[in-house]
């Protein structure tokens, strides 16, 4: 944005990292790809290049980004109880729903200032508006040059310094970058400038490619009223007025990195789950699989996993319906996770790997995603066949006695390989933590049943897959939709770094 712009408003207080961006999650301003009068050339691309790195100019200006991301933005702008988090990467910018930290903003207005500002070249375009260079590049080498007319009355204020990031809750923080600290608001006029000659057509197209000021009456857009807001004060210490309340410019604070120094060790195949005030630990990615207990039979630690379902007060009618879906060694379903295992048969399991079953416990930290305190393991967003194995059209036809939690088919009648819905992978990388099978935990309920967590391929009740969520069985309960992840105790990082040493 011009300086003259900037200076009208207070100086921003000191950060540890500020940068002013320009849209939000505007990924065809920076995607490389050809415009639609033609390919890029090598001087575009390589200015792109910069520009998805480290921006030439560090205050972008807030036009020509998409109605829908406006509307993200403007929608999380209206929350009282949250400041804006957002993911940055240089000249793309996506508003994160999924992620929450405490503050809001005010509206502070300010003395109606104008200002203006010609784009002749394609490197100004990037270097002024990224995130819609693609769109905008287009433009000046049709028309030769735009012209743009800002009007500013006032801006929304929120922090002066980023929030550390263990403050952040929800299912997506982990992809945050920076938190809106305040948006400059006003109105502009893009349009196409009488008397320019053209300058991008060498870098984008190849010399020639361009035309001059002849063509100057093609281009116009436009958000606010830019002479409505020079007529005076919008008339309201709330909010600026329905005509002058264009998104001009976004002031972004990174958030520092605070996640603490990792504490200790896990093996490839396990996830390190460790939150302040909590024992760090290890739990297995994946639930364990057909191969994998088939693998632990062949050698005889293990027990073979069995054929059939088993429960107190089990008939033929469930026997004939539910004994097929276990999974035993069945070469179809190698990579699904195993089932049909009593409590016994799991621990014995985890012990064989040096591992263990998780306490109720841990399970229920690793599927809240620790401090983030998620609904579901993946987050805030309701159950889908994109999320979770559970009762979706398929298991209502397989079981006309049950419902759906959801009508369209998630793919799988019983169980599913693991890892199969990606959507629903948790914090840390967890996958399955709702859905596919229940899971045994090393915990006992009331009347000495044991605890189990997740919910599985049967779930028509969207409570059962909570991350808080726990039912209980008999310990020899057998079900084809129950099985198992394990637990380890994390190794410290001294006692790693010794065996180092020792080899």
């Amino acid at each position: 944005m011009p300086r003259r712009l900037l200076e009208l408003l207070p100086p921003a207080p000191p950060v540890i990292a500020t940068c002013l961006v320009a849209a939000v999650a505007l990924t065809s301003g920076c995607s490389g790809r050809a415009s639609r009068t033609g390919g890029m050339r090598p001087n575009a691309e390589n200015h792109y290049q910069r520009c998805a790195t480290t921006p030439d100019n560090d205050d972008p200006l807030l036009v020509e980004w998409p109605s829908t991301q406006r509307s993200a933005l403007e929608a999380e702008l209206s929350r009282s109880e949250s400041l804006i988090v957002v993911r940055y990467t240089g000249c793309e910018m996506e508003v994160l729903r999924g992620c929450e930290v405490g503050g809001s903003y005010r509206w502070t207005e300010v003395s109606a200032k104008h200002d203006e500002l010609e784009i002749r070249s394609a490197r100004e375009v990037w270097a002024k508006i990224p995130l819609a260079a693609a769109k905008l590049v287009a433009a000046v080498e049709q028309y030769g040059a735009l012209h743009l007319d800002m009007q500013l009355i006032g801006q929304y204020t929120g922090a002066s310094v980023a929030p550390t990031r263990d403050l952040l809750q929800g299912r997506r923080c982990e992809e945050a970058t920076h938190v809106v600290g305040s948006l400059m608001v006003g109105a502009f006029e893009l349009t196409s400038s009488t008397g320019a000659s053209f300058e991008a057509g060498a870098e984008v197209q190849g010399a020639g490619a361009g035309v001059g000021a002849s063509r100057h009456d093609g281009y116009y857009s436009s958000d606010g009223n830019p002479e409505s807001c020079r007529s005076g004060r919008s008339y309201s210490s709330y909010a600026p007025s329905e005509d002058c309340q264009s998104l001009l410019q976004i002031e972004l604070l990174e958030i520092p990195a605070s996640e603490p120094e990792a504490q200790g060790t896990c093996p490839d195949d396990m996830a390190l789950i460790e939150v302040a005030g909590a024992q760090a630990f290890c739990l297995d990615r994946y639930e364990v699989t057909v191969r994998d207990y088939a693998d632990c039979a062949a050698t005889h630690t293990c027990s073979e996993a069995p054929a059939t379902v088993d429960w107190p007060g089990i008939d033929d009618e469930d026997h004939e319906r539910f004994d097929e879906l276990c999974n035993q060694d069945r070469s179809s379903r190698r990579h699904h996770p195993v089932n049909c295992l009593t409590w016994d048969q799991a621990a014995s399991y985890c012990r064989a790997q040096d591992k263990r079953l998780p306490t109720s416990a841990e399970w229920r930290l690793a599927a809240r995603g620790g401090e983030q305190n998620r609904t579901f393991p993946w987050g805030e967003d309701s159950p889908s066949p994109k999320h979770v194995n559970a009762c979706g059209k398929e298991c209502r036809k397989a079981f006309d006695q049950l419902g759906s939690l959801f009508e369209r088919n998630d793919g799988f009648v019983g169980t599913a390989p693991v890892g199969s819905y990606a959507d629903g992978i948790g914090r840390w990388g967890l996958a399955d933590m709702g859905g596919n099978v229940w899971e045994w935990s090393a915990d006992e309920g009331y009347d000495r049943e044991i605890l189990i967590f997740g919910g599985s391929a049967l779930t028509e009740s969207r409570e059962e897959l909570e991350s808080e969520r726990a039912s209980q069985v008999n310990a020899a309960t057998r079900r084809f939709d129950l099985g198992m992840r394990c637990a380890s105790d994390s190794t410290p990082l001294e006692s790693s770094r010794k065996r180092g040493r020792d080899r």
